[in-house]
């Protein structure tokens, strides 16, 4: 079990906190979503790392998660980018009796942003995630995160990378769906 809502358990498919609206309608950037939302600009807080962001987050999932488990993120689409605001939350929620193996997944190669138009299917993802090897995840009972999700593809295939490493179950959260 890791979440405290029995509900979110065992579903086989990523638990979502609330939706995502994008700031922009269009590529060109020349149309406001009228949609966008104070969560959503929080969301995009988070993934510029900001530590009000991390805060926000925190106070709003934290009580929804066992203690004991394992927390991981999706890693960035970038191979260089180490470290993310939602890999920053993860670590905030380790700190709190959680298990921190945030960044056990790591990308081995840079994909384009999915956010800008970049490739969504799976298969990129299997190709490009790879492990810290110096770090087990075997029996691991574990929280996989991401900061939004719209085809679920990359937790998906981290999700797998995952058991195939040997970790005993894994649970995929998002913080928001981008619809």
């Amino acid at each position: 079990m890791v979440f405290i809502n029995d509900a979110w358990n065992n579903t086989g498919d990523i638990v979502v906190y609330s939706n995502y609206h994008k700031y922009w309608l269009d590529k060109e950037r020349t149309q406001k979503n009228p949609l966008f939302d104070v969560f959503s600009g929080k969301i995009l807080d988070l993934k510029e790392g900001k530590e009000s962001a991390v805060e926000y987050f925190y106070n709003l999932i934290d009580a929804e998660i066992r203690k004991e488990v394992t927390i991981c993120v999706v890693p960035s689409s970038n191979m260089e980018r180490k470290e993310s605001g939602i890999g920053k939350l993860g670590e905030k929620l380790a700190q709190n009796g959680r298990v921190n193996k945030v960044y056990f997944l790591i990308r081995e190669k840079s994909i384009s942003k999915l956010a800008t138009g970049g490739a969504r299917d799976k298969q990129i993802h299997m190709e490009s995630i790879g492990t810290v090897e110096e770090m087990e995840i075997k029996g691991d009972i574990v929280l996989l995160m991401d900061d939004v999700t719209t085809t679920g593809n990359s937790l998906y295939a981290c999700r797998d990378i995952l058991l195939a490493r040997g970790a005993g179950k894994v649970e995929m959260f998002a913080l928001g769906k981008a619809i």
